[in-house]
């Protein structure tokens, strides 16, 4: 069982220092301030064991040392059954960590250390037996904020967790050993892959010899059917020429139809256009006399409208053009009122710039003379700094090298006093030193004699312990040997009870089968007497008719049956005999096999249920005892091990004892190994000390610093002498000083003697201020250089740009007087006048020309009258522009008449013409339209009687049927003689004779087997071609592919020698497959055991945690691809209120917290393997009060301090804030603050684990509590 002994800790995350010793059994409350390290100390185990932070969040390793620190330092001592390992692991910032681990067995020799980290940490897993982070997290770890931590993990990674804690790595590397491999799978492939080609070797000449007499049976059914076609053709010839015959008759009809047919037609258009000639001359005759009207009514219109239309047009397009010259007069007239306004603002312009030149004038006086001024006072103040600077800042210089060199001084007088302390704690130093190394070796020695008496005490526990497994194995293979026998004793019924059910069966069927022997011989013999009877009678009806032969062989064949029929009832007979005795017998089986389930029930019952060896079997497993192969090794062992009737609670309470003496005489080894650790630690620190402050030459730095305070003290009083301060006091000061300064009185008393002298420093920063205000005097005058500068280039600048101001106006009165405004003003107004006069005259001029046009004046109504005038015109155009086009169509329509009246003539003599074919009814009586459409309309009905369209399509197919009836005659010829050279090639193939005729006489003459199959058995043979080519195909496709593959060649392989192999290989192939079924049966029955274990300790801690509220919990999960027992953990509590199960979350955040602390501290419990020594002996608990009450929190303690938690964990550890819990109320507690104990019962040992010296910076050496005296009881 895994034990936490001893954890220090120094600057990890929040904690500062920490040295806790935990005791071997008992629950620890750890308490503290928010951000006093709680989560740090559990967070530092955690790191110890696997080298890396708890928070996956973390991006580096350096997070975890202590703000303002470069180093951490986490030193763990835990158990493991009989091992201790002790875990130091170190952090440097930007260098990573450092791990030593020190691993020491009872009894056996202390192993090397391990400082290679990556064999430390897997050293590590290795000895908690595999178990790594993770696991611990979700086991036995339960952190803060994390409570559905379990609910949260995947079915898979539950398992592995489980998998891990149980210790089933054996198994599932069982697993792997037992699980089919690639190599498995090829070797099992390729050996069905050989029997395949061997079978298929095999296969292929049957099939090949099957598929040639297909072959020869299809190819004699296709003589036959060629024979079967050539009868076939020559009957379709003869009807072929039957039906050309047919068609020539009709086709004569036909043409003689259609020749009628074509009169008719050209009659029928001969009328129509004859009714079409009357109706146009009827159309001319009425058109001609309307057109000659129209076209002298637009002669009329051409010399009367037309002249004055033209003349009206002209009269307003020049009004129009009057207007606009109107218009543009008007125009110019205002351009020339704008141009003399323009004139005048110029003039008024012209009188302002002259008054601005003036006043620009003006101030370029003025700012000349403030320039002037300021210039003058620029000069005057260079002329004073170039006198007074220099002399200042020398001055200034000299104080402060004075001021220097007395600093200098007051340093040097500094160093020489903290020589002067450093001699008396070298001192101390050496006196120190001696105590130390008499103490370390006065308790090395003691060392010796605690490790001795702990190896012996160690021994010893051992021994009783070796004693007690003896001694309990010992009774538990007695019981083992008892229900051993026992279930031997069920085995043995079981087999005679199977043997007795086949001796059963054995004698049915021997009962079944005398039974079907008898009724045979019974049916036998009844029908020999039936048919002798029969017999006897026909004998002697045929020999009263005197037919003597045949009566004769009928009284024979009576004889013959009577024999029969007698040996058979002799047969029955002895049947029927074997049929009682095999009845009796069955019976007797089947009293004998009630016999033996009455046997077994009574070893059943008296071997009880298997789960009673099963375990005892653990229960010998669990103390290191192996299981007896059979009952003689238990027997044998039994003689081995005597029983001297030792009390096994005797020897274990003995046991107890010992190892409890070996504890404390370990935890005094322990004390004392820190304690000699902490003295040589001390011992280093004081030898590093007296190196790093080199107090062997101090006497040497003394007389050093003494004659360089007086040198100084020389350069000073000279300096003063320079400056002119050669005051008394200063002089008195320096004696003083040095003096004092020589002296080893304390500081009190030389305060008192300088009491009344003025301090030199004070007088030397008066006499550099000074000189600094005369400096700064200067420099602020010198600022006023800067500004009258300034002022220069200001006033400089202003008279720059008056003058540019001055210039600009002065070209523009330039330009004002050369362009004369008052001039240009005059000539505009004269223009005005001429404009206006000529304006009135030309308007006066155009109403005397609109007046007799009868339109109003105006520009916009001359334009109106203008447009509707010319639109007037240009229809009237228009209008006489249809003249020719009517002239036209007169002269066309005179041109028609008498085309047409000469026309008719032409088209009655073709209708005479047509009257020898078709009649003379075709020629009309009389030139009356309704003639005419009378004999159109005879002409239509005729040709719609003769149906034309059906005639010639008949014609065209009776063409398409004699075309068709050759071309079928041709070919009938041709698949003649095709099938009889078909039928010559086939018996050439078939080494047949040739023949004269085919006939089917003949050719069955020569080939029988024409003759036996018909066109009926086509079907079946081609598809057993067909089978047997694809599978000849097939065959030699794949035994081409697998002898390639297989890499055989050519070379046939051994048929029963590859059905040997493949049995083999398949043998091998099912015992690992049926191996790995066990095995993974095994490991998935653990795992959904783990689920009824969890609830059933969940349903024990949850009416704790809730004082008696909930009682009942059920676990339920899904199925997830990959776990046996299911997908993550969904807890379901039976609700009294609502008398039914609710889920989790129906809950308040109290009672789910409370829920998920119950499924982790069931889960943990039920994954603890009692057999193994790395099972966890500890659990953690990281705040899980968040929303608990006080009520809660009480329940919560009396769960730790409860038997379920105890009896199943060594060690309880429960982290929580203040006064979240009585610490009265745990046997032990820890109160942490600001990264360090302050409060704690844990079993105190002083000093630090033993570490090398070298891991310890400076810091560290000054709070090393040093023990002046250590006393070991």
């Amino acid at each position: 069982m895994i034990i936490l002994k001893h954890l220090t800790v120094e600057r990890f995350r929040l904690l500062r220092e920490l040295n806790l010793h935990f005791p071997q059994r008992g629950s620890i409350l750890i308490q503290g301030p928010n951000e006093a390290g709680k989560s740090a100390l559990i967070e530092s185990i955690y790191f110890a064991l696997y080298g890396e932070a708890l928070a996956s969040a973390k991006p580096s390793l350096d997070d975890l040392v202590l703000y303002g620190a470069t180093t951490a330092t986490v030193s763990l001592t835990l158990s493991v059954g009989a091992t201790e390992m002790t875990i130091t692991r170190s952090l440097e910032r930007g260098k990573g960590q450092k791990v030593a681990l020190n691993v020491r067995r009872l009894g056996m020799p202390e192993e090397k250390p391990i400082v290679d980290l990556a064999a430390a940490n897997e050293r590590i897993i290795q000895e908690l037996g595999c178990l790594d982070g993770e696991t611990v997290r979700n086991a036995c770890l339960i952190e803060q904020k994390g409570l559905d931590r379990l609910e949260k993990l995947s079915g898979a990674e539950r398992e592995a967790s489980a998998r891990k804690v149980l210790g089933l790595e054996k198994l599932m590397r069982l697993t792997e050993h037992f699980k089919i491999g690639a190599d498995d799978e090829k070797q099992l492939h390729e050996s069905r892959e050989r029997l395949r080609l061997a079978e298929m070797q095999a296969r292929i000449p049957e099939v090949s010899r099957k598929l040639g007499k297909v072959e020869a049976a299809l190819d004699a059914l296709k003589v036959a059917v060629d024979l079967e076609e050539i009868s076939a053709q020559e009957l379709d010839i003869a009807e072929q020429e039957q039906t050309l015959e047919q068609i020539r008759i009709r086709r004569q009809e036909i043409r003689n139809r259609l020749s009628r047919v074509q009169q008719l037609k050209k009659a029928d258009a001969t009328l129509e256009e004859i009714i079409a000639a009357y109706e146009a001359i009827a159309e001319a005759r009425h058109q001609i006399p309307e057109l000659e009207k129209q076209i002298a009514e637009l002669e009329r219109r051409e010399h009367e409208e037309l002249p004055i239309l033209e003349k009206r047009v002209t009269d307003l397009a020049e009004l129009t053009r009057s207007f606009g010259t109107l218009q543009r007069m008007s125009n110019d007239l205002l351009a020339v009122v704008d141009t003399i306004k323009e004139h005048e603002q110029e003039l008024r312009k012209f009188g302002e710039v002259k008054d601005d030149l003036h006043s620009v004038d003006e101030q370029v006086a003025h700012a000349r003379s403030r320039l002037e001024q300021a210039q003058q006072a620029l000069h005057d103040l260079e002329e004073r700094r170039r006198a007074g600077l220099p002399q200042l800042e020398a001055r200034l210089q000299r104080m402060r090298a004075l001021s220097e060199r007395l600093a200098a001084l007051r340093q040097q007088e500094n160093q020489y006093l903290h020589r002067l302390k450093d001699k008396s704690l070298a001192e101390q130093n050496r006196a120190h030193f001696s105590t130390v190394q008499g103490e370390l070796q006065e308790t090395e020695q003691e060392l010796k004699l605690v490790e001795s008496e702990a190896r012996q005490t160690q021994s010893q526990a051992d021994g009783l312990e070796r004693r007690w497994r003896q001694l309990a194995v010992r009774r538990q293979i007695e019981e083992w040997q008892r229900l051993k026998g026992l279930a031997q004793g069920l085995a043995e019924a079981e087999q005679h009870v199977r043997l007795a059910y086949q001796h059963q069966e054995k004698l049915n069927l021997a009962a079944m089968e005398a039974r079907s022997a008898s009724r045979k011989y019974l049916i036998i013999a009844a029908i020999s007497v039936v048919l002798l009877l029969g017999l006897a009678a026909a004998a002697f009806v045929l020999f009263s008719q005197n037919v003597p032969i045949v009566a004769s062989i009928a009284g024979i064949l009576a004889l013959v049956m009577g024999a029969i029929g007698f040996l058979n009832f002799q047969s029955y007979g002895k049947a029927r005999e074997e049929e009682k005795v095999a009845d009796q017998q069955m019976q007797e089986a089947i009293n004998q096999v009630g016999m033996m389930v009455a046997a077994r029930e009574t070893a059943l019952r008296m071997s009880g249920d298997n789960e009673a060896l099963l375990q005892v079997e653990h229960e010998i497993r669990s103390l290191g005892g192996n299981i007896p192969r059979s009952l003689e090794d238990a027997q044998s062992y039994l003689m081995q091990v005597k029983d001297q009737g030792e009390s096994l609670a005797d020897l274990q309470r003995q046991m107890r004892e010992k190892i409890e003496e070996a504890n404390a005489a370990r935890n005094q080894v322990n004390v004392t190994m820190e304690a000699v650790a902490n003295l040589r630690k001390e011992r280093a620190r004081l030898e590093d000390e007296y190196k790093r402050g080199d107090w062997a030459h101090i006497e040497e730095h003394l007389r050093d610093d003494q004659s360089t305070i007086e040198r100084m003290h020389e350069e000073v009083a000279l300096l003063t002498e320079q400056e002119g301060l050669t005051l008394p006091s200063i002089g008195e000061r320096l004696q003083s000083t040095a003096s004092l300064g020589f002296s080893r009185s304390d500081p009190i008393s030389r305060d008192n003697s300088q009491a009344g002298i003025p301090e030199l420093e004070a007088i030397i920063e008066s006499n550099i201020s000074a000189t600094e205000r005369e400096l700064a005097t200067l420099d602020g005058k010198m600022d006023l250089v800067t500004d009258l500068s300034a002022q220069v280039k200001i006033h400089q600048d202003a008279l720059d740009v008056l003058l540019t101001r001055r210039r600009a106006f002065e070209e523009r009165v330039a330009r004002f007087e050369e362009s004369n405004p008052a001039l240009k003003i005059e000539r505009a107004r004269e223009q005005q006048m001429a404009l206006r006069e000529a304006l009135q005259a030309l308007q006066d001029s155009l109403r005397q020309r609109v007046r007799p046009l009868g339109v109003s004046f105006g520009q916009a109504a001359i334009n109106h009258a203008e447009t509707v005038a010319r639109k007037q015109l240009e229809e009237l155009h228009i209008t006489l522009g249809n003249r020719i086009m009517l002239q036209e169509r007169h002269g066309n329509y005179v041109v028609q008449l008498k085309e047409l009246q000469e026309a008719l003539s032409e088209y009655y003599k073709q209708l005479a013409k047509y009257s020898n074919s078709l009649g003379s009814w075709i020629v009309p009586l009389n030139p009356f339209a309704e003639a005419l459409i009378a004999l159109r309309t005879r002409c239509q009905r005729e040709l719609t009687e003769a149906r034309e369209a059906e005639a010639v399509k008949e014609l065209d197919t009776l063409s398409e049927q004699e075309g068709a009836a050759k071309i079928k005659i041709e070919l009938c010829q041709n698949e003649i003689e095709g099938a009889e050279e078909r039928i010559s090639a086939m018996l050439a193939q078939r080494n047949r004779p040739a023949v004269k005729t085919y006939t089917v006489s003949e050719i069955i003459a020569v080939w029988p087997l024409v003759g036996e199959y018909t066109s009926r058995d086509r079907h079946g043979l081609e598809e057993e071609r067909v089978t047997f080519e694809e599978e000849l195909t097939q065959l030699e496709e794949q035994e081409l592919e697998l002898s390639k593959q297989l890499q055989t060649g050519r070379a046939p392989l051994d048929l029963k020698q590859s059905r040997a192999e493949m049995d083999k290989q398949e043998r091998s192939y099912e015992t690992k497959k049926r191996a790995n079924m066990l095995v993974q049966g095994v490991h998935d029955r653990l795992m959904r055991k783990m689920l009824p274990r969890t609830e059933y300790y969940m349903q024990q801690l949850l009416p704790l945690l809730t004082g008696g509220r909930y009682h009942d919990a059920h676990l339920i999960t899904q199925p997830e691809q990959g776990a046996a027992s299911g997908g993550p953990f969904q807890i379901s509590v039976w609700e009294p209120a609502a008398s039914a199960y609710v889920s989790k979350s129906a809950l308040s955040g109290g009672a789910a917290d409370q829920f998920s602390l119950a499924l982790r501290l069931a889960f943990a419990i039920a994954s603890l393997p009692r057999e193994l020594n790395a099972a966890p002996g500890f659990v953690v608990m990281d705040e899980p009060l968040s929303s608990f009450d006080r009520g809660r929190a009480q329940a919560l303690v009396n769960v730790i301090n409860g038997e379920i938690l105890g009896q199943h964990f060594e060690q309880i550890i429960l982290v929580s804030q203040n006064n979240a819990f009585d610490p009265a109320m745990f046997p032990y507690h820890v109160y942490l603050d600001n990264g360090i104990v302050e409060e704690s019962n844990l079993p105190l040992v002083p000093g630090l684990p033993a570490v090398d010296a070298d891991e310890y910076t400076d810091e560290t050496m000054l709070r090393i509590p040093v023990p002046m005296r250590v006393t070991v009881q």
